[in-house]
């Protein structure tokens, strides 16, 4: 027989669970579908946004990036403390958010103070500005691009189970929703930089009286000698006839 109150403790479980659950997919079904035609950025404020509002016992979140060269950047924290952290695990070289993007999956600060040994001046850090949990789930390490979704409390101790595994279900979703609108943009770069090569290839095969051919051969040269990018080599054409010309058509039409 089930008493009364483990009846009404499994009620209440199963009533919030039902809401988390609800609220997941709430969250997931926004990210994917408010990325199809907006940029990364406007992603990351989502995926930001959505943590706070769906994980259990979040006051605020951010999402560390690593640029070319080993950076790593803060996107569309939720307070300028947030933006702040990550800046300072660049200077410092150290930091769980760090951890979660190359060592951990998911990293748990249960207390800022207890953490001086491992991270000295980043646990001081966010001492100072008023953190004493972090909960850091890596978002995705592959093909070149890491990244962490990083969730902040004034209280220690404040992550429990439940915010463990509503954190974990989210950032997979925002994972994948990251993904697609990464993957949306960098279609989208390519399309214009075909658009803005073929325009380019237009102006030289004007200017020199070459084939499509040998134009494109000439802005393949250029793009060797100076280093550039043949997309950026390509732009300096079209934006240079432009100017000569006087007016937004390239070929001057």
């Amino acid at each position: 027989m089930v008493s009364t109150t483990e009846h009404d403790e499994s009620e209440h479980g199963e009533r919030v669970g039902a809401a988390l659950a609800h609220a997941l997919d709430e969250a997931a079904r926004g990210l994917i579908d408010r990325t199809d035609d907006e940029g990364v950025d406007h992603t990351l404020g989502l995926i930001v946004q959505g943590a706070i509002r769906t994980i259990p016992h979040v006051e605020q979140a951010g999402v560390s990036l690593v640029e070319r060269g080993g950076t790593v950047d803060a996107y569309a924290p939720s307070s300028p403390a947030v933006r702040e952290l990550d800046e300072l695990q660049n200077e410092f070289r150290e930091g769980p958010c760090r951890d979660s993007i190359w060592t951990e999956s998911r990293t748990l600060v249960e207390d800022m103070a207890g953490a001086q040994e491992r991270w000295p001046r980043y646990a001081s850090a966010a001492l100072t500005r008023g953190f004493r949990s972090l909960l850091s789930f890596q978002l995705f390490a592959a093909h070149g691009s890491a990244g962490a979704l990083n969730l902040y409390s004034s209280s220690p101790g404040a992550f429990d189970e439940s915010s463990v595994d509503a954190g974990a279900l989210f950032a997979a979703q925002a994972a994948l929703a990251l993904h697609g609108a990464k993957r949306i943009q960098g279609l989208t770069a390519a399309l214009d930089s075909r658009d803005t090569i073929g325009q380019a290839k237009g102006v030289l095969v004007e200017r020199f009286g070459v084939g499509p051919e040998q134009a494109f051969s000439m802005l393949v040269d250029s793009s060797q000698k100076t280093n550039i990018k043949l997309a950026e080599v390509a732009t300096r054409v079209v934006d240079e006839a432009r100017r000569k010309n006087g007016r937004g058509d390239p070929g001057g039409r």
